[in-house]
């Protein structure tokens, strides 16, 4: 022990600890680190100090950082470094196996040619943003900038085991492609009640103008064909109201939207309770406009008797009259104020 300073007499107590917090023996870290059981035992009475080497394997087999040796080579610059890695090692191999091919690449792309530099520098900002994102997550919340929202909110969607709620304040249209074709079809497929889960789906669409239903009218017709409870919504008796998909009482996701361009710009995601209860609170506050006739209810529109004998939007002159039925029903709305709410809905 002659020679040793503070960080080496308290590297034995720290293995100690981190052993008998882990319920792992003696000769059982002997084993993993590759060294006899007395050995160990020495280390933790501090009657002997686990050379570099050693002291990496103890902080892999632990999973857990050990100091440096006090006499350690200044030229070890990365110790610290090694450490960090053992814990991770220790907790979960497949991810520290995906984070080894991440920085292989990193390194392969940082050499690249000048004529492919602009490829490189699109996946850094692409890593970037995915680094702002997982730093959040601990906090069981995320915001999302500049991404294919779309897909994420799907994500959400499908972990649906009870309800949705959802509210789109966009234009329809901007629900298009291949992947607000994908989302369609996992709506349907929530909604089905031929088989389980039955999900309880609502939609509300905040509108403009009725003629914004048309460009999505094969859509929502399914949709409400296949049980989802579809209402449309004057911008004028909501204008604060944002888009968002509520899971399950678990899940929220809410969308910021620039307005000028048609597009969403960010999403936030939360699984924090209080997030959930708010943007619960938010739609069903919406949902009270339908209560008091303040917005059309498209499922009571489809179940009228000239087209409840309709399969499909296209057959005979279903759209025609799907369409006046829309219209008529839009026109007929009271005017914010008239219907008693109160308050023009949040």
């Amino acid at each position: 022990m002659a020679g040793s300073g503070a960080a080496d007499e308290r590297v034995g107590e720290l293995i100690r600890k981190l052993r008998t917090e882990r319920g792992i023996t003696q000769a059982a870290l002997a084993a993993k680190a590759s060294c006899s059981r007395s050995l160990i035992q020495q280390i933790e009475n501090g009657t002997r100090v686990p050379p570099l080497p050693l002291r990496e394997r103890l902080s892999l087999a632990l999973a857990a950082e050990l100091p440096a040796p006090d006499d350690a080579a200044p030229i070890d610059s990365h110790y610290e470094l090694r450490m960090r890695f053992n814990v991770l090692l220790g907790k979960d191999p497949e991810l520290v196996q995906r984070a080894l091919g991440l920085a292989q690449s990193l390194i392969d792309a940082s050499g690249a040619r000048e004529e492919i530099a602009p490829l490189r520098m699109i996946a850094d900002r692409q890593l970037e943003r995915a680094e702002e994102i997982l730093a959040q997550i601990p906090s069981r919340s995320a915001t999302v900038w500049e991404w294919n929202t779309v897909s994420d909110w799907l994500t959400i969607l499908e972990q649906a085991t009870a309800s949705v709620r959802a509210i789109h304040t966009a234009d329809l249209g901007t629900i298009g492609g291949d992947v607000g074709d994908d989302y369609h079809g996992a709506i349907l497929r929530l909604a089905d009640k031929a088989h389980p889960p039955r999900i309880d789906v609502r939609r509300m669409y905040v509108l403009d103008a009725i003629e914004d239903v048309w460009p999505y009218a094969e859509k929502l017709w399914k949709q409400t064909r296949s049980g989802v409870e579809s209402v449309l919504v004057k911008r004028e008796h909501a204008r604060n109201a944002q888009s968002m998909l509520v899971v399950d009482d678990r899940y929220v996701a809410v969308g910021e939207y620039d307005y000028s361009r048609q597009a969403r710009v960010a999403t936030r995601f939360s699984a924090l309770k209080h997030d959930v209860a708010f943007a619960v609170r938010r739609f069903e506050r919406l949902y009270d406009l339908k209560i008091a006739g303040c917005a059309i209810a498209v499922n009571d529109v489809v179940a009228q008797p000239d087209l409840t004998e309709f399969e499909r939007l296209a057959d005979g002159d279903c759209r025609a009259l799907f369409q006046a039925s829309l219209e008529r029903g839009w026109h007929e709305m009271p005017a914010p104020g008239e219907a008693g709410l109160g308050g023009e809905a949040q």
